[in-house]
């Protein structure tokens, strides 16, 4: 079975999106809700707004339990209710790439691209885009899609990305047969990525693969 991976860096900007917005979400959302009852006087928006955060909130912990828990079938159904109750909040994000990540590990690869398809098309935040476009390029990447794979890669801003844009660019070039295309990508990935740990040494990895040191 394929199991597609996504580097622990990744998952941990992920964790900590997760956690700033477990802490400060829901102040965000009072304090956008206060602005404009202060314009306008909608106090029904107030609570309209409050009691969605807080249901979704809810659920998405549940959601988060059932995972620690291994509860794959309960994971599944909280994650579809939150995106289809709660379409518009962050946790709709979460959740799908959550779903992403359970179809990618169970290498249905057509599944997880259709849930990271969703994210960039319903996402307006910054750091999600680059999440979900990474991971969608390394389904594209494991389905053969190279073309698909290289058009996520044709964007202006990198952001705190760039070493694994670089990196993705280079497993494109190798999938192509262009090792000198795919050294010239790991070793730009490789000057980018900062500390060491993992991300350094799956890139090095890479390199002696196609001969480099």
């Amino acid at each position: 079975m394929l199991k597609v991976d996504v580097y622990k860096t990744e998952e941990e900007q992920v964790e900590a999106l997760k956690k700033w917005w477990h802490e400060n979400g829901k102040s965000i959302i009072a304090g956008v809700v206060i602005g404009i009852i202060g314009i306008f006087g909608w106090r029904a928006f107030d609570d309209h707004i409050i009691v969605q955060a807080e249901q979704a909130s809810v659920i998405y912990e549940k959601m988060i339990v059932a995972s620690r828990t291994n509860d794959e079938e309960n994971v599944l159904v909280y994650a579809n209710r939150i995106i289809t109750d709660y379409k518009s909040s962050t946790y709709a994000i979460f959740a799908s790439l959550m779903l992403a990540k359970i179809a990618a590990e169970a290498a249905e690869l057509e599944q997880a691209e259709i849930h990271l398809r969703w994210i960039l098309e319903n996402n307006s935040q910054v750091e999600f885009e680059h999440i979900a476009r990474l991971r969608l390029t390394r389904i594209l990447i494991a389905s053969n899609k190279l073309k698909l794979a290289n058009e996520m890669l044709d964007i202006n801003d990198f952001g705190d990305f760039n070493a694994r844009y670089n990196e993705l660019r280079g497993d494109i070039h190798v999938k192509q047969g262009e090792s000198d295309k795919a050294i010239k990508a790991y070793e730009k990935s490789l000057a980018n990525t900062k500390g060491s740990g993992d991300a350094q040494s799956i890139l090095q990895m890479k390199l002696d693969n196609l001969g480099r040191s």
